[in-house]
């Protein structure tokens, strides 16, 4: 008889027991069941947080090609994608240097800074490497990118470039889904 893997299904066949040792087979059934079902939340919870700073990119992006002085653009240049990549890096600096103001001196950082300095720490970094977005130098990609609807299920049909600081650019892999944005 096979294994019922899913925690529903184990379960299921357990209602009927109401106290199991813990060195029974069914009890090691249901932590094996239960560890897998932990996991697979932990999973799903590690792809939606990075699909959420994916969308967030994206309609950062997507606002700054939008904007009166862009609309009428078809293709940026590599000067033009570099300062939109250097707003969006910069878009806490604000709420950053308040909150260093505000902590009295010889006290550690609140999470909320330590968050957002680790989160513009990285964005530096991954910029200085190649920073990860719409291809704005392709029209038709351009074109794509305005017409999408905000919404993480648009975003596939879009072409990706890395970005670097200094001016290197590249195709990414077609395995590159973003693992590096949670």
């Amino acid at each position: 008889m096979p294994i019922a893997k899913s925690l529903k299904k184990v379960e299921q066949k357990l209602k009927k027991r109401s106290a199991l040792h813990p060195k029974a087979r069914k009890f090691k059934q249901l932590n094996k069941a239960s560890l897998r079902e932990a996991k697979i939340n932990k999973r799903k919870q590690e792809r939606e947080m990075t699909r959420d700073a994916q969308v967030l990119r994206m309609k950062f992006i997507r606002a700054a090609i939008d904007r009166p002085e862009n609309v009428t653009k078809q293709v940026f240049t590599d000067c033009e994608i570099k300062i939109i990549i250097q707003e969006f890096i910069s878009r806490d600096d604000a709420e950053l240097e308040q909150l260093k103001s505000t902590r009295r001196p010889g006290r550690p950082a609140s999470a909320r800074q330590d968050a957002l300095q680790t989160r513009r720490d990285f964005e530096v970094s991954e910029f200085n490497t190649g920073f990860y977005m719409p291809d704005l130098l392709d029209k038709q990609t351009v074109k794509l990118f305005r017409e999408w609807n905000l919404e993480h299920s648009g975003i596939g049909r879009l072409k990706f470039i890395r970005i670097a600081k200094d001016g290197g650019l590249q195709m990414p892999r077609q395995d590159d889904d973003m693992d590096m944005l949670a």
